[in-house]
């Protein structure tokens, strides 16, 4: 998937984003068109598919022991794993990408369109993750505060670092945000 999403940001960048079809795509990549609708399911998840949020999930899922854990525990134990996250999955390549997907959701309405959806499946996978680690019904007012709070704060993050035509190193935005997003988890826990 990452292979294919940099042939199609390389080519939405060298083409332009609506020209450049999905049949294309797969050509430069060698694969089927098929193959690029199963692994990203539209043209826009080919902008917006983030290697780094399967992996954070993960992290999560098994942090500590993957057991039940207070909310208090769990923001403790992401308040030590948040710096490592930081080092290991922002590298120079995923930066570039990232820039290159921020660019093509803040130009094309249809993909910004798509990122807003894509953000509520990521916050009900991370909501489903927290209630099953914490014992919480996924109900729970405070737990969707609380993944709402982180949700939408990296996305303020990214919206962020756009809005500084990517002048600061997204390293460094996210460790800011990822502080205040810790802090204000902080207070809906408790």
């Amino acid at each position: 998937m990452s292979r294919i999403q940099r042939i199609a940001l390389d080519l939405f960048e060298r083409h332009g984003y609506r020209e450049v079809t999905v049949e294309r795509v797969a050509t430069a990549a060698g694969v089927s068109p098929s193959s690029i609708y199963r692994y990203f399911g539209t043209k826009e998840m080919l902008v917006l598919y983030d290697e780094a949020d399967p992996q954070i999930l993960e992290v999560l899922r098994t942090a500590g022991d993957g057991g039940i854990a207070t909310p208090a525990e769990l923001l403790a134990l992401t308040r030590a794993l948040a710096p490592i996250l930081i080092d290991t999955l922002i590298t120079p390549e995923l930066e570039r990408r990232t820039r290159m997907r921020m660019q093509h959701a803040l130009t094309y309405p249809e993909i910004r369109d798509r990122q807003v959806r894509q953000m509520r499946e990521l916050e009900a996978q991370f909501l489903a993750l927290l209630a099953e680690r914490s014992g919480r019904d996924a109900n729970d007012l405070q737990l969707r505060i609380a993944v709402a709070t982180a949700i939408w704060g990296c996305m303020a993050s990214l919206d962020h670092w756009a809005g500084t035509d990517f002048a600061v190193p997204m390293r460094q935005v996210y460790t800011e945000a990822l502080d205040s997003i810790l802090s204000a988890l902080a207070a809906v826990i408790g």
